[in-house]
């Protein structure tokens, strides 16, 4: 690396403070990226956080990208040719790329309404998570203006522990620079927490009789995403503050741009349709664009044509709000794509719950784990030692030294922990690989830290003999068990032809 290279990079100010060198990505062949080093060294590691940013990779991923990559191919002749060329993005003032219809009609199967071909929903399009947040706020508060005639409710209702973009400008918990005056906070549990369901509707109800008269939205994350490190709400909690809300006259939105996507596992695109939600207003994006080109955006459940009557449209509009067309292109085949994979992603979601509870089980109480499909994180405890905020903090940083070490990397959350939210189309021995990997890191943190174990002495001794994990492992494939469908996703753990089972069973039992 030249030193010219070296100046030119450490002045671009991103995730790591201004002025630091960070790792360059060169290659990549799903979880496994290759990286060169601030010190010239080039490693390999599994990249398997990354914010739920990619679902797909390898040939899928080809797939998804093939229709733009011709399109394109074909605008670069005419362009080279001095022809007139179809454009591969237009301000929006100037009107809509073609690309645009394909993507309504494949988004319209998915929608989180039961009725959707009744409603008279709208799309607004994004290109990141924040800006799709605000967008869903704009529409249901133009709606519920319009409807209601009363433009007084105009605060937005965040949970007390909250994400919804960078802290910044976006809504959420967090305010790092000021007070944001167009917000409030309603109480919600927390990862790890005991809690009594009754507690937190009587706390949930004290805050409706106090704030339901100014708050016209209020925002859900079905399941957390950094702010809680993949927590999922507690099912009947959040949907009883769900009806709660909508009693009261409140809209609905259920942010859903991390965990969205059928991410969830449970068989829709949707948390909030699988949990029977019924927003005002769901939002998306992260992979949708297939990790390569920035697209989001939200849906309005109905309004579209009292907006069009007033004159009226979302405010969140924005130069590149719609306007690219290889993103377009890219999104409606991953829209198309997705489904194939639903029954895989329900599945290694399964092994993903062995492998969590595991890793918090040998953790010996360092660790809180939760999540579902393949979205899954762990929060290092706040209990006994940890209850020392700057000793928490060492741990944290010797946790991420040794993912460094071993070569794998969580998506490190400001919360305290990890998240681990691989591609899709992943398969399962690489996802045991993260297990082995991870585990390895724990034990490591734990002999640095000295962390205490409630395991005897004897049996101390063997969990922290690190160099026993690799287990070798005779391939004997046995397909008699075995559905067409986990062989050819290869998610399959009837036989050894995908993961070794001796591996697996350490995971599982």
């Amino acid at each position: 690396m030249s030193q010219q290279t070296q100046t030119n990079h450490s002045r671009f100010a991103g995730r790591v403070p201004a002025g630091l060198e960070q790792p360059v990505v060169l290659k990549k062949n799903g979880v496994r990226h290759y990286r060169r080093l601030p010190s010239g060294e080039e490693k390999e590691i599994l990249s398997i956080g990354l914010a739920c940013s990619e679902c797909f990779s390898g040939k899928t991923l080809a797939k998804c990208l093939r229709p733009g990559f011709e399109y394109e191919k074909k605008v670069m002749e005419d362009l080279l040719a001095g022809d007139y060329a179809s454009p591969l993005s237009n301000h929006t003032s100037g009107g809509v790329p073609e690309a645009l219809s394909d993507f309504v009609q494949a988004l319209e199967p998915h929608l989180p309404w039961d009725d959707s071909n009744k409603l008279d929903w709208c799309v607004s399009l994004q290109l990141e998570g924040a800006s799709a947040v605000w967008a869903a706020i704009d529409l249901v508060l133009q709606e519920s203006f319009l409807t209601a005639g009363n433009q007084k409710r105009k605060l937005v209702a965040v949970g007390t522990t909250s994400y919804h973009g960078p802290p910044s400008t976006s809504f959420g918990a967090n305010c790092p620079l000021w007070e944001k005056a167009y917000q409030v906070k309603y109480p919600v549990p927390s990862a790890g927490e005991t809690f009594n369901e009754y507690t937190y509707i009587t706390k949930f109800e004290a805050f409706l009789d106090k704030h339901a008269h100014e708050v016209g939205v209020i925002l859900f994350e079905p399941q957390w995403g950094s702010s809680q490190a993949g927590y999922p709400w507690p099912k009947s909690l959040l949907k009883k503050y769900v009806e709660l809300a909508r009693a009261r006259g409140i809209k609905i939105v259920a942010d859903e741009i991390m965990c969205g996507l059928g991410r969830h596992g449970n068989g829709s695109l949707f948390v909030s349709k699988d949990w029977g939600l019924d927003p005002d207003a769901v939002t998306f994006g992260k992979a949708i664009g297939g990790g390569v080109y920035p697209i989001s955006g939200a849906i309005l459940k109905r309004g579209r044509n009292k907006l069009c009557q007033a004159g009226c449209s979302v405010m969140q509009s924005h130069t590149y709000a719609g306007s690219s067309v290889r993103a377009l292109m890219t999104a409606t085949e991953v829209l198309r794509e997705i489904p194939n994979w639903l029954p895989s992603v329900h599945k290694l979601g399964q092994e993903m719950a062995h492998i969590f509870s595991y890793l918090r089980k040998i953790s010996d109480g360092m660790l809180i784990d939760h999540g579902q499909g393949l979205m899954w994180g762990c929060l290092f405890t706040k209990e006994g030692v940890m209850k020392e905020p700057s000793y928490r903090s060492l741990v944290i940083q010797c946790f991420r030294k040794h993912c460094e070490e071993i070569g794998v990397l969580p998506y490190i959350v400001p919360a305290g922990g990890i998240m681990v939210t691989p591609h899709f189309d992943i398969d399962v021995g690489t996802l045991y690989e993260i297990g082995e990997k991870l585990e390895k890191v724990i034990l490591a943190t734990m002999q640095e830290m000295g962390w205490s174990t409630s395991s005897p002495e004897e049996e101390k001794s063997q969990l922290y003999e690190i160099s026993t994990l690799t287990t070798q492992c005779s391939v004997v494939v046995d397909t008699s068990q075995c559905q067409t469908y986990l062989h050819e996703t290869k998610s399959c753990t009837s036989c050894s032809q995908f993961v070794c089972p001796t591996i697996r069973m350490r995971f599982v039992n």
